[in-house]
């Protein structure tokens, strides 16, 4: 049994892998089928994983929910997860909303919604070694670069995880677990990797026992791309360039009773830029009634598109052994800087005039103002605390219990710049917004053994959210306040929620079979950017809490020995849905002709549901482990009532499925190869409430191979091997390209 976070013995190869899908089970079967499970050698079964996503350790296999788990040597195969895109890549029943930047990024599970450019928070909770880090508007619904460096474990919780997790758990969790100093023991990673784009990276990792009970555990990493795939010719720069400075220390002290680990760490990173380019279609816009498609991989924009990110986090765990027992301290402090510059008209002088060469304006008709330009800062301030305690089983009763308060403090700016006119003689607006957001809750969980097979589990949690915003528009010449509804002053609300999870568990020869019913919610919030005053669709100033109440019905188990599955099937049933739309605006509007602000709305009452597989399996072959994942999902929903009565969600594909194969194979006495394949897949789905346009479909690989040979580690890579092209983002105006395929390699040093 291994639990996440733990660090294999160097130079040994994982002993446990997942898998799943009918085909790859039809292979498997014949090589350790269930009347052969005594003859299956010990390297071909699965190992255990233990997890920690619900307050406690337990067994991956005994969480009656649906969940995926990445060891530290599961991620070491994959060539590590250095974005939260590449880890979801590894997980069914999710989708990842790209912007082009992990500023603004973030993910959706079963469903759950996604606000992307607003002020809404995520619909799925994020955390690292138990710390909730969402929250706050410029950054708040994605994980940053730093959160996985010298990863140790990821978890995986599908379907409403609000009774242990709290707010924004609505379609689940993912909790990244940092790798912990080892004691007793001096080891280390040196990795250096090169790749396409002029991409250079190197980290160091060393981990050094001080005493007997303490230890010392640090990192760095550098990395930097100077080029890229989208290039801006007017201002001779790539808007996919990146670069990235990390360091982290801890220091851990291992007791009888007592433990405890410190960490502090720092990471300074250029991300992509937020990036797009023009299309208008024929007949739709007066000025361009001919219409043009503006290149995908050459966008000219008279702006800088930097998006920057500085992040310093400092976190306290400790925990005492009380005998009857476990009580956990868990105290955090996360600060944010983030930086958004973008193009507010996604274009420029120059491309007006090549337009206008090409006879492409309409005569009598000028084009908008090609210096339409924006510019994001945003701090925030999070503080977590965290006490729970976990007692050990009386007789037929668990149980669990904690209390948790969170801070979350966050000022940003907006710089909107433009031309000034003879009519129109401002030079733009400087938007400043303060948020304040408080929250506390109690929490807790009781098990009972109604037999030694079937189990009944409750769990509740009571939540107390403050939340208050002040906003103002000011005229860049002169500061003083723009009049007009733009940004209405301050607001307010106070709200608190009940959150519970009822699970009836059944087991036997190690299958669990599970049925539960849980609720979570989504907070609500304040649209605080009202966007242009032409605008023709309003704004509104706030939105409410989205509650959900999920049934789900699951098994997971061994089939083989060297065979795991989960299954399982869900319906949710939402209220006061949140659903992200603009303002109406788009650049060559006649009305509004600059870019569209989003804001989100409560679209009213929504039903959904599901189907999930996962199979995770292991063989010998030709002389070598083979290890395979497989998983699929099967989602549907429609919103039932309100304005969008009818109408399918958005961000919420019909199927997806993912896979990661691995083979490793002794080619010497000391000389071992190996060769990773892993990819997602994705269909059907709407990306907008307008159910306009589909999704793009696709099915993006990833190769990986290589030989290790005593801690020495020669890797070749390449991402999108099939070098798949589709729309990310698809607009009336603007639209958004994916990566193209990149390659690389690297070498890595284990002692």
């Amino acid at each position: 049994m291994r639990k996440l976070g733990t660090q294999p013995s160097i130079g040994r190869s994982f002993r446990g892998i997942s898998l799943g899908g009918a085909s790859v089970l039809a292979l498997l079967l014949p090589v350790a089928g269930p009347a052969q499970a005594a003859e299956v050698p010990k390297e071909t079964q699965i190992e255990e994983l233990v997890v920690t996503s619900r307050k406690r350790e337990e067994r991956l296999r005994d969480i009656p929910t649906a969940a995926t788990a990445l060891s530290a040597e599961q991620i070491r195969d994959l060539g590590g997860v250095p974005s939260l895109q590449s880890l979801l890549s590894n997980v069914p029943a999710v989708n990842f909303a790209n912007t082009s930047n992990q500023v603004t990024s973030e993910v959706s599970i079963r469903g759950s919604g996604t606000s992307r450019s607003t002020t809404a928070e995520s619909g799925v909770g994020l955390y690292r070694n138990g710390v909730y880090l969402g929250g706050g508007t410029v950054g708040g619904r994605t994980f940053s670069r730093l959160d996985f460096f010298d990863v140790g474990g990821i978890e995986v919780l599908r379907g409403v995880q609000g009774a242990l997790n709290g707010r924004n758990a609505v379609g689940g969790s993912i909790n990244l677990l940092s790798a912990r100093p080892i004691q007793g023991r001096q080891a280390g990673i040196a990795t250096f990797k090169i790749g396409q784009n002029h991409l250079r990276e190197g980290s160091l990792i060393l981990n050094q026992p001080l005493t007997e009970n303490l230890a010392l555990r640090v990192g760095i990493l550098q990395m930097e791309q100077s080029e890229g795939f989208f290039y801006n010719p007017v201002r001779d720069e790539y808007f996919d360039a990146q670069k990235q400075d990390t360091a982290r220390v801890q220091l851990a002290w291992k007791g009888e009773k007592f433990n405890v680990n410190l960490l502090a760490e720092r990471s300074h990173d250029k991300l992509p830029g937020i990036m797009y380019s023009l299309q208008i279609l024929p007949g739709v816009n007066l000025t361009y009634p001919r219409g043009f498609v503006e290149d995908k991989y050459n966008i000219s924009w008279s702006a800088s598109n930097a998006a920057k990110m500085r992040t310093n986090y400092y976190e306290l765990v400790s925990s005492y052994d009380l005998d009857f027992a476990e009580v956990t301290l868990t105290s955090s402090l996360r600060e944010r800087h983030s930086q958004n510059a973008f193009d507010g008209d996604a274009s420029s002088s120059q491309l007006q005039a090549q337009l206008l060469a090409r006879g492409l304006v309409a005569p009598g008709r000028a084009q908008g103002d090609p210096n339409t330009d924006s510019i994001q800062f945003g701090y925030a301030s999070i503080l977590y605390n965290d006490i729970h305690i976990v007692g050990n089983k009386l007789g037929r009763f668990s149980w669990l219990g904690g209390f948790e308060y969170y801070v979350l403090n966050e000022t940003y700016q907006v710089i909107a710049a433009r031309t000034p006119t003879a009519a129109l003689p401002s030079r733009g607006t400087n938007v400043v917004v303060a948020n304040d957001f408080t929250s506390y809750a109690a929490y807790g969980s009781v098990g009972y053994d109604l037999t030694d097979a079937l189990n009944v589990e409750a769990e509740g949690r009571y939540t107390h959210d403050s939340k208050a915003y002040a906003a103002q528009r000011l005229e860049i010449r002169n500061g003083l306040p723009v009049p007009g509804a733009g940004y209405p002053g301050s607001d307010s609300v106070k709200a608190g929620n009940f959150s519970y999870n009822v699970t009836l568990g059944y087991k036997v020869n190690d299958w669990l079979t599970y049925a539960k019913v849980g609720t979570a919610y989504r907070a609500g919030g304040f649209n605080t950017n009202r966007g242009d005053d032409r605008a023709p669709k309003p704004v509104p100033p706030s939105f409410d809490n989205e509650e959900s109440t999920a049934f789900e019905v699951g098994a997971k188990g061994n089939i083989a020995p060297n065979i795991f599955v989960t299954a399982a099937a869900y319906r949710s049933y939402v209220k006061n849905l949140l659903i992200q739309t603009d303002n109406g605006c788009f650049p060559g509007s006649l009305i509004c002709p600059v870019a569209a602000t989003p804001f989100v709305f409560n679209s009213g009452k929504a039903r959904l549901g599901g189907i999930e597989l996962e199979a995770n399996g292991r063989a010998r072959i030709l002389g070598g482990i083979g290890r395979l994942t497989v998983g699929v999902s099967r989602q549907w929903g429609i919103i039932t009532d309100g304005p969008d009565k009818g109408r399918s969600g958005p961000q919420r594909p019909d199927w997806t499925g993912t896979f990661s194969a691995n083979y490793r194979r002794p080619l010497s006495e000391n000389v071992e190869g190996f060769i990773n394949l892993k990819g997602n897949y994705r269909k059907g789905g709407v990306q907008e409430i307008s159910q306009t346009p589909e999704l793009v479909d696709f099915g993006i690989y990833d190769l990986r191979l290589g030989v290790t040979r005593q801690g020495l580690e020669l890797a070749v890579f390449v991402n999108n091997v099939a070098n798949e092209s589709y729309l990310v983002f698809n607009a009336a105006t603007v639209r958004r390209w994916n990566i193209p395929q990149t390659w690389g390699a690297e070498l890595t040093y284990r002692w």
